[in-house]
C-alpha cells in the first residue's frame, strides 16, 4: 500500500522536474506560451494533491485495520508435548481399525475376515485369501479379598491369582465364508480345551456354526469375559446361563441389523460331561453316550435392534455411540441345564428377556430369567426366577468408567426366605480399550437363610488384563 503511494508523489515529482527542465532550456516565448506553461503546472500541482490525499486515506484504513488486529484475541497455540503424542498413537493403534491398515501393509500378514478377527493380533494369511491363522492371548490377573461371614464358619479369604489365560486360533479355510476358531485356556494352571468349532458365513442373513461353544441364550454369557462391565457375571446370569455345549447354531442379523436370530440345538450333557459322577455310573452300566436320556436341547433367540445394528459383545460403551442405540431381546430353552448340568428324567423349559441401551458412554443392561422343572415321574414342580440390572458411564470417554449392578436369585418360588442378592459397584480404567485396562470391584451379597441370619459376604477385587 505505501510504495504503491509513492510511486505516484515519485511519478508526479519526476513529471514536474522534467517539465521544469525542459523550460529552463527552452527560449523565452511569448506571452501565449506563458500561459499554457501556468497551465500545465496547476495540472501537476493538481495530480499532485490528489495522489497525496489518495495516500493519506490509504495510511489511515491501514492505520485502523492494525488497530483491529491488535485488540481481536489471539488464537491459542496447541502445543503437543511427547508423552501426549505417544498416548494418542498408542490410543489410536488399539483400535480394529488402525490393527486392519497396518496388517494389510505387511508382507504375509493382514487382517482377515472372520467373525472373531478381533480376538487376534498377528494373522498370516495365504496371497490368495483362501487360508489364515489368526493367534491371539489373553490373560487376566487378579486379586481378591474375601471378606466372609464369620457366623457361618466361613474365614477371610486373600488371593492373587491368574483368573483367565487363554489362546485363541482360527482364521479361514477354503474360501472367505468358511471358518474355524479354538480357544485354549490355563486358567488356574489347568490346561484344557475351551471352545472349537467351524462356521460358514455366505450371507449376513443365514449363518451356521458347528462344534463345542456357547450356548445363545442370554447376552451376558455370550458376551465375552474381555469386556465386561464388572469383572464376573451377575449372580442370577451364573445361575441361569447354559455355558457351553456340543450343538448346531443356524444365526444371522436380517434387515440390516434390526432382527438378530438364533435357532440352534445342542447335545444338552453339560461343559465338560467326562467329570461328570452320574456319566461314570451310566459306563459302568454299558452305557457310552453323554446324552443320558437321550433328549436333546434346543434353543431360540430373538432379538430386536429399534436403532440398528447393536454391539451385544461388547458390555460397555467404549466405543461412545453418537447416536442413541436400544435392543430387546427374548430367549427359550427346551430341556434347559441347570448350573451347567443336565437335569435328568426332568423336563425343564427356561427363559429370559432382556433390555439394553447405549448412548455416549452411557450403557445400561437388564435380564430377567425364569425356569420351571418338571420332573417326568411323581415329585413337585420347582419354579425360579431372577434378573440383574447394572449400568456404566464413561467419567472420562474411553478413559474412566463407573458402574454398578443389582442382582437377585430366588432358586424355588415355593420356598420363603431363600433369596440371594448382590449390590456391586465398580470402577475401570482403559490403557489400550479392552486391550489393556485394570478393574476394581466391590460386592457385596446376602444370602437369606429361612429362620436364621442372613449370611453376608463381602469381596473386593482387583484385575488386570492384557490381550496381546
Amino acid at each position: 500500500m505505501y510504495k504503491k503511494g509513492y510511486g505516484w508523489i515519485f511519478l508526479a515529482l519526476f513529471f514536474s522536474m522534467c517539465a521544469g527542465a525542459a523550460s529552463a532550456q527552452q527560449t523565452p516565448q511569448p506571452a501565449e506560451e506563458a500561459v499554457s506553461e501556468m497551465g500545465d503546472l496547476k495540472w501537476q500541482l493538481q495530480v499532485l494533491e490528489e495522489s497525496v490525499a489518495k495516500q493519506q486515506e490509504q495510511m489511515q484504513a491501514l492505520r485502523e485495520r492494525l488497530d483491529t488486529v491488535a485488540a481481536a484475541p489471539k488464537p491459542v497455540e496447541t502445543v503437543y508435548d511427547k508423552e501426549t503424542l505417544e498416548h494418542a498413537v498408542d490410543d489410536y493403534l488399539s483400535t480394529e481399525e488402525a490393527r486392519k491398515k497396518l496388517g494389510l501393509g505387511l508382507s504375509g500378514v493382514a487382517a482377515m475376515y472372520t467373525p472373531d478377527e478381533e480376538k487376534y493380533s498377528i494373522v498370516f494369511r495365504s496371497p490368495d485369501d483362501k487360508y489364515s491363522l489368526g493367534i491371539g492371548g489373553r490373560m487376566q490377573f487378579r486379586y481378591s479379598y474375601k471378606d466372609n461371614d464369620a457366623d457361618y464358619g466361613y474365614r477371610d479369604t486373600n488371593n492373587i491369582d491368574v483368573r483367565r489365560a487363554r489362546l485363541s486360533l482360527g482364521g479361514n479355510v477354503y474360501s472367505k465364508l468358511v471358518h474355524y476358531y479354538i480357544e485354549l485356556d490355563g486358567d488356574s494352571f489347568d490346561v484344557g480345551i475351551r471352545d472349537f468349532y467351524v462356521y460358514w458365513t455366505p450371507l449376513e442373513e443365514a449363518n451356521v456354526k458347528m462344534g463345542y461353544f456357547k450356548v445363545p441364550f442370554n447376552q451376558q454369557r455370550m458376551t465375552t469375559s474381555a469386556k465386561l462391565l464388572l469383572q464376573d457375571r451377575a449372580i442370577a446370569s451364573e445361575a441361569f446361563d447354559q455355558d457351553r455345549d456340543y450343538g448346531v447354531d443356524i444365526y444371522g442379523k436380517p434387515f440390516d441389523g434390526y432382527l438378530e436370530y438364533h435357532a440352534a440345538v445342542f447335545n444338552g450333557a453339560g461343559e465338560d460331561p467326562s467329570e461328570r459322577e452320574d456319566l461314570v455310573k451310566a459306563l459302568s452300566k454299558g452305557k457310552a453316550d453323554d446324552n443320558l436320556d437321550n433328549e436333546l436341547m434346543y434353543v431360540l433367540n430373538l432379538r430386536y435392534n429399534p436403532f440398528g445394528k447393536y454391539d451385544t459383545v461388547d458390555e460397555t460403551d467404549l466405543k461412545y455411540t453418537e447416536k442413541f442405540k436400544m435392543s430387546l431381546a427374548g430367549s427359550v430353552v427346551f430341556n434347559a441345564k441347570k448350573k451347567d448340568e443336565k437335569l435328568e428324567d426332568n423336563d425343564t423349559i427356561a427363559g429370559v428377556a432382556e433390555l439394553s441401551a447405549k448412548y455416549r458412554g452411557f450403557s445400561w443392561h437388564n435380564e430377567y430369567y425364569v425356569m420351571t422343572e418338571d420332573p417326568e415321574s411323581d415329585g413337585d414342580t420347582v419354579d425360579s426366577d431372577g434378573f440383574f440390572t447394572q449400568a456404566g458411564y464413561f467419567v472420562i470417554p474411553k478413559k474412566l468408567e463407573i458402574a454398578a449392578r443389582y442382582s437377585m436369585l430366588d432358586p424355588d418360588n415355593d420356598v420363603k426366605n431363600d433369596i440371594g442378592k448382590e449390590y456391586s459397584a465398580g470402577i475401570n480404567y482403559y490403557f489400550r480399550a479392552h486391550r489393556s485396562k485394570i478393574q476394581a470391584d466391590y460386592g457385596h451379597y446376602v444370602t437369606e437363610k429361612g429362620e436364621e441370619q442372613d449370611q453376608k459376604d463381602n469381596q473386593v477385587k482387583v484385575q488386570y488384563q492384557i490381550v496381546f
